[in-house]
């Protein structure tokens, strides 16, 4: 079982990198704001190395504290950061920025009032967050094709952003509410394949559109 879960974390690790190298790569044809996400898939890069390095080493470190301010604080607030920026409706924008102010409340408010925010995963205060970054989802790609960007939406990587984060987060809600109520190896078996494959293939539309952007933006 740990096997198992050690190499589907080292390839989605492997997964990252090569999404932060070739949307550095690319960036020109990514349009602005990309830094943002690579910033974001950066982190989320590191904190999971570092997971998966202490794991692998048998070290004692508690990696939670880590996790949880880099991906859930940080990573989560550049998603939501990304979006605001690339929003072309006034209004729509200005409901973005409450987004995120509701983001910084969350984990704030998690962070201040939960005894036990680092010791134990927080789990309502990740809901929240990924609930609120759907919305923004669900906002940007109504703007989106609301515009003249859905006439080279193949090439527009933001769309790509979208959709991959729409994938990954609305795959990940219903087996992140029932992992607390794994008690087999075969329901962990599960748990982790299921992980690894909403990731995977979530990342692969983020990947593929890194390629429709490029190839569309030379032509």
């Amino acid at each position: 079982m740990e096997i198992i879960r050690d190499a589907g974390s080292l390839i989605l690790n492997f997964y990252y990198l090569a999404l932060v190298i070739l949307m550095v790569l690319y960036r020109k044809y990514l349009g602005k704001h990309i830094g943002i996400i690579i910033i974001a898939m950066i982190i989320t890069f590191l904190t999971e190395s570092v997971g998966s390095a202490v794991k692998f080493t048998e070290g004692t470190m508690n990696t939670l504290p880590l996790f949880v301010v880099s991906i859930l604080g940080i990573v989560y607030f550049l998603f939501l950061f990304y979006f605001y920026r690339m929003m072309q409706n006034h209004q729509l924008k200005k409901f973005q920025m409450l987004l995120m102010l509701l983001h910084v409340l969350n984990f704030g408010g998690s962070l201040i009032f939960k005894k036990d925010f680092f010791s134990s995963f927080p789990e309502y205060t990740n809901f929240t967050s990924i609930f609120l970054i759907l919305i923004s989802l669900f906002i940007f790609l109504h703007d989106t094709f609301n515009s003249n960007k859905v006439l080279y939406i193949k090439g527009y990587f933001p769309f790509f952003v979208a959709v991959s984060l729409t994938f990954i987060y609305v795959g990940l809600v219903p087996i992140l509410f029932f992992s607390n109520r794994i008690v087999t190896e075969v329901e962990m078996f599960t748990f982790y394949m299921m992980l690894f494959i909403i990731n995977f293939f979530g990342y692969s539309i983020m990947l593929a559109g890194i390629f429709f952007a490029r190839f569309q933006k030379k032509t």
